[in-house]
């Protein structure tokens, strides 16, 4: 496969790849990173700030115990969402709604720690794990509609999951300035605050630390489901070519709605998570856009689950490296939103040399003279 766009007298030819080393894939996406970051720091000079000490900042936030501690802290639901996502891209489902998702879990989340606030319908013991298991649902939910949409009539996934974003942030939004505000809280639009035994912890582990290890052990998992279970293969099938799917005699659609349930649920996951752990009450825009980073990091990893983690531990440490931005050099929050959104430019290019290798030709005579 290959198509071409004529300049003058010559041609430009893209041309599909049919086998590409995993060598040649590492060293592209690397590139891409440095480039990324090299675009970012001109632009940062213009702006009159210092790249070096940007950049500097940047590599503290991996260096500093303290602040790595947060930069695993705030990766975990950018992880747990990108790994949704690597499920939907595997399929060919292209779900830009992990940020409605993640706002649906945090609804899920805080809507079953007030039911045992104000009226102690769940045991204390029982609390993480219904919050966990109402998150999960209440993402998938939300991304269920979209893929039922897509399969029963045709409807553009990345249309719906993009619109169903703004009606989950506007509904957690109304129910926190509103019916969910705490009337203890000044006036504030807040929740409650969560109970200590709501918000995920061990006594020999910092919190930091086992977000990391379950990010890594939900990644593990997720890995293993596509690479070695029926689902899975069924998945990535439905990805590479539909027609020989359905001749494979994969159930397409059954397919298409169990990824799309996996990818919401987790991403309704990221949502407990941030609410539990990162803030431990509902707030208005509770996200900084979390399930958009996952998107960037899901693709910055080739979808690859175990790629996601450094992925994400990247873009986390970014986040990180902003709010300390803000402080010392007095950067408005875009600064670190202009390098993530460079890496995410330089990511697509770099996906799209990996599929196609690219040559000039000059046009035939023949050519010239139509």
């Amino acid at each position: 496969m290959s198509f071409k766009i004529r300049i003058s007298r010559y041609y430009i030819v893209f041309e599909k790849r049919h086998d590409t080393s995993i060598l040649y894939k590492v060293l592209v996406t690397l590139f891409a990173v440095i480039a990324s970051f090299i675009i970012a720091g001109l632009i940062f000079l213009i702006l009159g700030f210092s790249a070096i000490q940007i950049y500097g900042m940047i590599i503290n936030t991996f260096t500093s115990l303290g602040l790595m501690h947060e930069t695993l802290l705030r990766s975990t639901p950018i992880i747990l969402a990108a790994l949704g996502l690597s499920i939907a891209f595997k399929m060919n489902f292209w779900n830009i709604g992990a940020e409605g998702q993640l706002y649906m879990g945090a609804f899920a989340a805080t809507g079953i720690v007030l039911l045992h606030v104000y009226y102690g319908y769940i045991h204390p013991d029982l609390l993480l794990l219904v919050m966990l298991l109402a998150s999960f649902c209440a993402g998938s939910a939300w991304c269920l509609f979209p893929a039922f949409l897509k399969t029963r009539l045709g409807a553009n996934e990345i249309i719906t999951t993009l619109m169903m974003n703004y009606i989950a942030i506007l509904f957690v939004n109304y129910l926190i300035f509103c019916p969910w505000r705490d009337p203890q809280g000044y006036g504030f639009p807040i929740s409650v605050n969560f109970p200590s035994y709501a918000r995920p912890s061990l006594p020999f582990m910092s919190v930091g630390l086992l977000m990391f290890v379950w990010s890594l052990i939900t990644a593990s998992l997720v890995f293993s489901m596509l690479k070695f279970t029926l689902p899975g293969f069924e998945i990535r099938i439905v990805g590479q070519n539909i027609e020989a799917a359905k001749y494979a005699g994969v159930n397409v659609s059954s397919t298409v709605l169990l990824g799309s349930f996996l990818s919401g649920g987790m991403s309704g996951v990221a949502g407990m998570v941030t609410v539990a752990t990162l803030i431990g009450r509902l707030t208005p825009d509770v996200s900084p856009g979390y399930g958009y980073m996952a998107i960037i990091v899901a693709y910055l990893a080739g979808l690859n689950p175990l790629l996601i983690i450094p992925s994400g531990i990247l873009f986390g440490g970014l986040l990180t490296a902003g709010d300390a931005m803000q402080y010392a050099l007095s950067m408005p929050k875009t600064g670190a939103q202009i390098l993530q959104a460079l890496i995410f430019l330089f990511t697509l290019l770099g996906e799209f040399v990996k599929r196609y290798g690219i040559s000039i030709v000059r046009s035939s005579g023949q050519d010239g003279s139509r």
